[in-house]
């Protein structure tokens, strides 16, 4: 018996999405069920589970990484940790964005629907930025976000659950009106 591991386990991402273009390129009779799959795949996506990724990339920022961006920068001037905090927080929010818009322009809406609930419950949870995070830093940050988001959806057809959503973050109300 061999111990060997089979080689399509061991690639990367990568090298998976490459066999799978080589595949369907070489079989399209097989296209329709892949893409079923990929539609399955990104309907998937929970809510709660959205939100946790979202509080977790928020929350777990490290706090010395103001050191790399805060004070004054060469050829920028001085940047106060707010504004620093800032444009590291959304460099961790931005996947989940660029998930939704491309969500919504797949035409997936229910999905778009779970993956906008999900960041806007990981961005309300987050709203009170324990110290020691970059969220202390940025106090604002959930609720300016979280007001965008909502504006993108709004721009992207994308229409969110509004009752429900204040059942879930009343303290947002004024976002959802």
């Amino acid at each position: 018996m061999s111990d060997k591991k089979p080689t399509l386990d061991t690639l990367s991402a990568a090298e998976k999405a490459t066999v799978l273009d080589e595949l369907l390129a070489a079989r399209p009779d097989l296209r329709e069920r892949a893409e079923a799959y990929a539609v399955q795949l990104m309907t998937d996506a929970g809510r709660s589970a959205v939100a946790d990724d979202v509080e977790g990339a928020l929350q777990g920022l490290d706090i010395e990484e103001l050191n790399t961006r805060a004070g004054h920068r060469p050829g920028r001037g001085y940047v106060h940790p707010a504004e620093a905090a800032d444009e590291i927080l959304d460099e961790a929010l931005q996947p989940f964005l660029d998930d939704l818009r491309r969500r919504a322009h797949l035409g997936i809406r229910s999905a778009a629907v779970e993956l906008a609930v999900g960041i806007l419950l990981g961005l309300y949870n987050s709203r009170h930025g324990n110290s020691e995070t970059l969220l202390e830093y940025s106090p604002d940050y959930a609720a300016e976000r979280a007001s965008g988001v909502v504006s993108d959806c709004a721009k992207l057809g994308i229409e969110l659950p509004a009752v429900e959503l204040l059942d879930i973050m009343p303290e947002w109300s004024g976002l959802l009106d």
